[in-house]
């Protein structure tokens, strides 16, 4: 949900879907493979970790691509019956301002209406 203030502030509020953020950045590990491998056997052997590395990296990617869409049904369940709260981030200009826990979807929906309508951080 985006909107505006009437001092034309912009306001974010953004959900959090899963309950971890943090993901493997695969770009870094292709980074590490040095660029201009020759056809000799020692530029291959310069390679190798780099190559090991992104190869590492990779599996780890995909490996937490399958948890997620394992678990994404189970933590969906999970939210609906309130065992894991939803995790609402409020954001003015792109800073972050707070954090709102709401347990149930009718108390996301209710949070949700609430902040948009105005009742967003006042401090």
């Amino acid at each position: 949900m985006r909107w505006r203030d009437g001092n034309g502030g912009k306001w974010r509020l953004r959900q959090r879907r899963l309950a971890w953020s943090a993901k493997v950045p695969l770009e870094a590990a292709s980074d590490m493979i040095p660029g201009g491998l020759g056809d000799d056997p020692i530029s291959f052997i310069i390679g190798l970790p780099g190559l090991a590395i992104f190869l590492i990296v990779l599996a780890l990617w995909l490996v937490e691509f399958v948890l997620r869409l394992l678990l994404t049904p189970v933590a969906m369940v999970l939210r609906l019956l309130g065992a894991i709260p939803y995790r609402l981030e409020l954001l003015h200009n792109g800073r972050h301002v707070e954090t709102y826990r709401a347990t149930g979807l009718s108390a996301l929906w209710r949070e949700r209406k609430r902040l948009a309508a105005g009742g967003a951080y006042r401090g």
